[in-house]
């Protein structure tokens, strides 16, 4: 392995094991969604700074503190509470695509789904959420930071910077095919009573995922329900031994060596390598979400869970095949 893989892969797992160990050392809510941040931003190939994590930070608790105040507000109004979460689902998705970016889009589509879902259990536990995920945020932010201050990045070649731009795609389009695939799963999920909010985290990353993917049909459907079944099945496994040896250093080494083995398995020439990125996601919702669940599901076993996210899963790529075949993604027409 390369000295800069071996860098990133101990970016990584130290970063991401720090996270996850002192969120349930400390017990702060949604300990597991910052492992999970932290994970993305150092698979990423530069950290980042103080002010980009500043600038998230105020975005997601405007934007959640936003959310729960209009959903208080509508709560009583059953038709039009569930009217307005398929609108800010919509209007989250055009907002990413008007150039805000992945992570903004995805804690816009966060505060359109997840807060509005637990408002309707509690208020007050869904003020501790909107309030907890910017926190969360700030500290992979700042965990990021560190990390590539500790293992810095080879700098990018001036090759590597000047990549052949991608075609422009049809905004209205994408923004189309978005929501013809989330607003009926959010619709389901809400008028069904569904309340297991790390199954709307996992369905607000795989969306935006799915959707940078034009014209993704089989082939990206399979990657994805591959890298999802090995991140489900490391988890499952790693849930196993918690119950064996129920200590806290039993969740922080395994943590340890999820990220050690994924992170390896990524930057590897194994044909699973494309998957490891997704399955580390995966396995830290899962997991993380069975030994630290928030609100009242301290009893949902980490099987529970799979077959959560699995549903999820499966609903989320069969519809991305089915948009895919009748409204392709198209590139902007030019004047």
């Amino acid at each position: 392995m390369r000295t800069e893989d071996q860098r990133s892969v101990i970016r990584l797992t130290l970063g991401t094991t720090g996270v996850f160990t002192l969120g349930l050392a400390l017990g702060w809510p949604l300990a597991s969604i910052g492992a999970v941040f932290t994970a993305l931003f150092l698979q990423a190939p530069a950290g980042l700074t103080l002010r980009a994590s500043g600038i998230l930070f105020a975005f997601g608790l405007a934007v959640m503190l936003f959310s729960w105040l209009l959903s208080s507000i509508l709560v009583p109004y059953p038709v039009v509470y569930l009217a307005a979460v398929c609108i800010a689902i919509v209007m989250s998705f055009a907002w990413s695509l008007s150039g805000a970016g992945l992570l903004p889009g995805v804690l816009a589509l966060m505060a359109a789904m997840m807060v509005p879902n637990l408002v309707l259990q509690s208020r007050d536990l869904a003020l501790v959420l909107a309030g907890w995920i910017p926190v969360n945020l700030l500290i992979a932010g700042f965990t990021s930071g560190l990390m590539f201050t500790l293992f810095p990045a080879k700098p990018q070649a001036a090759s590597q910077k000047t990549k052949q731009p991608a075609p422009e795609f049809d905004t209205g389009r994408r923004m189309l095919r978005m929501s013809l695939v989330t607003v009926p799963f959010a619709f389901v999920f809400f008028v069904s009573g569904g309340t297991a909010l790390l199954v709307l985290f996992f369905v607000a990353l795989l969306s935006q995922q799915l959707a940078a993917m034009p014209a993704a049909g089989k082939n990206v459907a399979k990657a994805m329900l591959t890298a999802n079944m090995l991140g489900a099945g490391v988890a499952i496994l790693c849930f196993e031994i918690n119950v064996l040896a129920p200590s806290i250093v039993t969740p922080a080494l395994l943590c340890l060596l999820l990220c050690l083995s994924l992170g390896r398995l990524g930057k590897s020439s194994n044909r699973l390598a494309p998957a490891a990125g997704s399955a580390i996601t995966t396995a830290l919702i899962i997991y993380g979400g069975s030994i630290a669940p928030f609100s009242d599901e301290a009893d949902v076993k980490s099987v529970t869970r799979v077959l959560q996210i699995a549903s999820a899963l499966f609903f989320v790529i069969l519809a991305y095949v089915v948009v895919d075949e009748f409204w392709p993604e198209k590139e902007r027409q030019k004047a």
